[in-house]
């Protein structure tokens, strides 16, 4: 994707380039909290002029208590919290084969967690056209996941048993299986170079979901005590489309960039994204950037915060029910900083064995507002998310 009006590039002529990122991730909305820290790694390389060669790894280091059961406002006391500790690594890789006015790419991913594996493929081209000032990208990937399971012993969703934890997972323990999913996403997008200080970009996202999107280990409780393993839909279809404009100030070196965003799928969620950036140079080497971003969605076709009775929009809802807020109708804002402090041997000094040194740090706040969603009738109060982010490039 490309990168609109950024006042800082990067050196042409290095050929080799490390990248290491640490992220610190903490949330607590009522009566649950997750910690993730997040390290990753990353070399790329050019042996020759037409090639790019990309190696890198990445972790998340998960803590925290999450919702095991969810309940309606009658049915208060069932709720209950279930403590998370998972650790998940990733290892991926790619080539791009790079001409004048094209490229390609394409590369493989594989993760692992204590309850779910992934593989994933992906192939992009890109191509500039009328003298660089057009550039068109076509993108696909395809994942093969798999879940971990508690095996059923009856066929009715209703007396489903939610997952106990991840002893014995991926193993022939008689008491658990496995549930694949399959994701395909498609991505289209074109950039536009208007004027030597306006871009555009347009982008189109497509994603088929196939196979087990349920939470393993949530339970719902469905009416007179009776609790199941939340049941969601096998398919699910999405779809946005982000518009994007960037338009840089030289009088004051700056950079004001804006987007929309619009989602839609087949589950009903419909969702509205609105985000702002400004961007400055101070002097040679530091860039600061302040964002804002407002979001708004609905809440999916079967959602309701009280299977047990009542009619909608509370009551129950089909054959399908959830205790996941993120598809209940709610809206968030977020607020964050970024500082980058870069050096490049043609511009400044000579910085030893490097031709570029990049030091970035980042911090943000989210903040959630639930419209139904409650832990047995109680609102989730203080529902806010914090991100902090220090990262190291350094070109060759």
């Amino acid at each position: 994707m490309a990168t609109l009006l950024a006042p800082g590039t990067r050196a042409d002529a290095q050929v080799a380039e490390v990248d290491t990122t640490q992220s610190v991730f903490y949330e607590a909305p009522t009566r649950t909290h997750m910690f993730v820290y997040s390290p990753s790694a990353d070399v790329q390389a050019s042996p020759w002029p037409w090639l790019d060669v990309r190696g890198g790894w990445e972790a998340d280091v998960v803590s925290g208590a999450s919702v095991a059961t969810k309940s309606g406002p009658f049915q208060p006391d069932l709720i209950s919290t279930a403590s998370v500790r998972d650790f998940r690594n990733l290892g991926r890789g790619d080539l791009t084969f790079k001409g004048d006015a094209t490229s390609v790419t394409a590369g493989y991913a594989y993760s692992t967690e204590h309850d779910y594996r992934s593989n994933s493929l992906h192939v992009n081209a890109r191509t500039d056209t009328f003298q660089h000032n057009t550039q068109f990208e076509l993108s696909y990937a395809r994942n093969f996941d798999v879940v971990c399971d508690r095996v059923q012993s009856q066929g009715d969703p209703t007396r489903w048993v939610a997952l106990e934890s991840s002893v014995g997972c991926f193993t022939s323990n008689p008491i658990r299986t496995t549930q694949s999913i399959g994701i395909d996403t498609f991505e289209a997008s074109w950039a536009q170079s208007w004027t030597p200080v306006v871009e555009t970009q347009l982008t189109y996202t497509a994603q088929l979901v196939d196979g087990f999107q349920s939470d393993p280990y949530r339970s719902v409780v469905l009416g007179q005590g009776v609790k199941a393993q939340e049941h969601e839909p096998s398919e699910r279809a999405r779809e946005a489309v982000t518009a994007r404009i960037a338009w840089y100030l030289r009088s004051i070196r700056s950079a004001l960039r804006f987007s929309l965003r619009g989602y839609y799928d087949t589950w009903a969620i419909k969702s509205g994204t609105a985000e702002l950036e400004f961007e400055k140079s101070v002097g040679e080497s530091v860039r600061l950037m302040a964002r804002g971003r407002f979001y708004d969605q609905t809440g999916a076709v079967f959602w309701s915060d009280d299977y047990t009775a009542g009619a909608p929009p509370l009551g129950p809802r089909g054959q399908y029910w959830t205790g996941d807020r993120e598809l209940s109708p709610f809206w968030s804002w977020l607020a964050g900083v970024r500082g980058v402090w870069s050096l490049s041997a043609e511009k400044q000094h000579p910085i030893g064995i490097f031709e570029t040194v990049e030091l970035a740090a980042s911090g943000s706040v989210t903040g959630f507002s639930y419209l139904e969603y409650t832990l047995g009738g109680v609102p989730v109060s203080n529902a806010r998310a914090y991100l902090a982010t220090v990262s190291l490039e350094a070109g060759f």
